[in-house]
Formats: structure tokens, sequence, C-alpha cells
């Protein structure tokens, strides 16, 4: 197969007040595993400290200026709560954002050890080698960093983790529902019990399938509440398969720290998942 340039998705390419921040396109033979890399920049912009929504993926994040080694690797395990970040003003990122499950075709590490945490990927079995680390201070463009990232995962298919097929089937149910799925259905679906599929899914993704589902519920509740600003609350609670008004203001205050009406008041864009320019973070 034809090696694929990578492709900027400049449609969600974002020059906020606070930082830059842009979002590429993995080889297409990474896409049932990689959701995106990106690249974020520019913090002496920020005015104020960014926060972090859960979004139901997991992270590879390199930190560095002009430099990078293994101290500046991180894992980010899948976030529950939001969380607020401070990053100094000549800090630049790169990250590997993985689909939910899709990093344990490249490691055996323990996802559910890593909810709501960081980890060096020098203390973990890494998806790196040396190699990739020594040479990753040479590149010059974000281009080269990108092609590096993906000779380097390419070069794992040959030793190749399977991921659970009826966790994955479990996951793009939930995420078709946006949420709302009877997980008892779904348990049902896929020929589990409804323990063994809660333990199953939390050892493969690093949280619940409730939690997992209350995670995309929100996010989709954030996508509508910014296509449609001017949209009453329990409009879009209703719509996004909340019980009422009070329960998805609770959800949202949980996932945000704020409630919706102030949060809406602020004058920063916002989006969530796939659009996020606050999905990443070194705290």
């Amino acid at each position: 197969m034809q090696k694929r340039k990578p492709e900027a998705k400049t449609v969600i390419a974002k020059q906020l007040k606070m930082y830059y921040y842009k979002e590429y396109n993995p080889d297409i033979r990474l896409t049932p595993w990689v959701k995106n890399y990106w690249y974020a920049t520019d913090f002496e912009h920020t005015e104020v400290t960014p926060k972090i929504f859960p979004d139901g993926c997991t992270y590879i994040i390199f930190k560095f200026d002009g430099t990078v080694g293994t101290s500046n690797a991180y894992l980010l395990g899948m976030r529950t709560a939001f969380i607020e970040v401070d990053y100094p003003k000549s800090t630049q990122l790169f990250g590997v954002c993985f689909k939910p499950a899709g990093i344990t075709a490249f490691t055996r590490i323990s996802l559910e050890e890593l909810t709501d945490r960081r980890a060096e990927l020098a203390l973990v079995e890494t998806l790196f080698d040396k190699s990739f680390y020594e040479t990753l201070p040479e590149k010059r463009s974000i281009e080269e960093i990108i092609a590096h990232a993906n000779n380097s995962l390419l070069k794992r298919f040959s030793c190749l983790y399977p991921v659970e097929s009826q966790i994955i089937r479990a996951v793009d149910l939930i995420r078709l529902a946006n949420g709302q799925s009877n997980l008892a259905g779904i348990a049902s679906d896929i020929c589990l019990s409804q323990r063994h599929f809660e333990r199953k899914f939390k050892s493969a993704i690093g949280v619940s399938p409730k939690m997992f589902a209350k995670i995309f519920r929100f996010n989709n509740a954030l996508q509508c509440m910014q296509k449609h600003q001017y949209a009453d609350f329990l409009s879009i609670a209703v719509n996004c398969g909340y019980y009422d008004r009070t329960h998805f203001a609770k959800d949202f205050k949980l996932l945000t720290g704020e409630t919706p009406t102030d949060f809406r008041k602020k004058s920063i864009f916002y989006v969530s998942g796939e659009d996020n320019p606050c999905n990443f973070a070194d705290y």
C-alpha cells in the first residue's frame, strides 16, 4: 500500500486567543487505532487557564522546546473529570490520540491503572524504541515528526496485540447512541453477562461502561451547545439523552467544573472530543 502524506485537518485548525492548535491525520493503516496527531504551541497567548475535559481517548504526549527525550514523554490515561493546566510560554506539544482501546494493540499496560493519571513512558512499557527518542530532536517540521511517528508505529505491525472485538463493538454501540445506550442490551448483544462485560470493558478502556457512556453523552451535549448557542438547556438535555435539566447540569458541573450557564457566558471558543483544542495535558 502506498504511504499517504500526512494531511492536515484544516477545517478544525484553530487560532484561539489562547494558543495555537492543529490536528493531523495518521497514516491510513493506523486509523483503526490512532484517531489523530496534534500539535500545540504559542502558549504566551493564553489569557485563561485551559481546562481539559474527558473525551474517551488515551494520549501519548511529547513536551519539548528544541529538544526532547524520554523524560519529556507521557502517557495520559482516560479522564473522568476535568483538569486545569498551565504551560510555560515556550512549551511545544506533540500528541498521539488513540481511539478507545486503540493503544491496547501496541502495549499490554493496564489502562485501568492509568485512569485519571499520567505516567512517564520511560517507566512503562513504551510504544516507541530508543532510536525514536534519539532522532526526534532532528526533525525540523511537524510533517517530519508525524512521518517519524507513523514509521515507528507501523514497525509494530508484525507484533500487534489482538484488540477485544466484543469491547470495540460495545464502544461503537455507545458512540452511535451518543451515550444513550442500554448497557444491559449491549452486554446481551456481545454475548457477555453484565458483570463480565463491565470487567472486560474497564480493563480494555480504563473506565466502566456507565462512565464511558456518560462521557460520550456529555461530549454530545457540549457539541450541541456549540452548534446551537441560543438553545435552552432543557431542550439540549432532552435531545442528548438526559432525564431532565437537573441531571444534565449535575453531569456538566462534574465534567467541566462549571454550570452550563456560567460555561456559556465565557467568550472563549469551546468544542469537545475530536475538535477540542484542550484535550492534552502535562499536569
